[in-house]
């Protein structure tokens, strides 16, 4: 496996304005297991999950207190209104992040949070363009004076 750079991996940790989503990522077969289990609500609430990563210092997020929980849960759309709704918004989202655990779509980094290494390996490319930007261009060519 190849060193990251320092420098790279620290601009790779910045939020991302935006990530690449590829058109036909539904024809993957994680993201098919997903349809199948969820349809296109869990779907689409895994997208907002992904919105959130790429928008999140380091790329992941906390999942260590029911607070967290809920927090997580009003972010991609699965809080529940009515009586015990936090309890209920708690074990849906919990039921639901387990699922894309299971399929492949997540990881926990062993730290009580969780992540995408998809979303890794895009916030490691925008780190790359980011030092490069920082770098600037090609040195310009010396002009030659035409009046001589």
């Amino acid at each position: 496996m190849t060193a990251i750079p320092k420098d790279v991996h620290d601009q790779a940790q910045e939020p991302m304005a935006w990530f690449q989503h590829d058109a036909n990522a539904q024809r993957d077969i994680k993201c098919q297991r997903l349809l199948m289990r969820r349809g296109n609500e869990g779907y689409g609430a895994y997208w907002r999950l992904c919105e959130l990563l790429a928008s999140t210092k380091h790329h992941s997020i906390a999942v260590d207190t029911d607070e967290d929980w809920l927090i997580l849960a009003g972010a991609i759309g699965m809080r529940s209104m009515g009586a015990f709704d936090e309890t209920v918004s708690i074990a849906e989202t919990q039921d639901f992040i387990d699922c894309l655990l299971e399929i492949g779509l997540l990881v926990r980094d062993g730290k009580g949070r969780i992540e995408s290494e998809r979303m890794c390996k895009n916030a490691l490319y925008f780190g790359k363009q980011r030092v490069n930007g920082a770098k600037g261009g090609r040195p310009k060519k010396k002009q030659e004076n035409p009046q001589n």
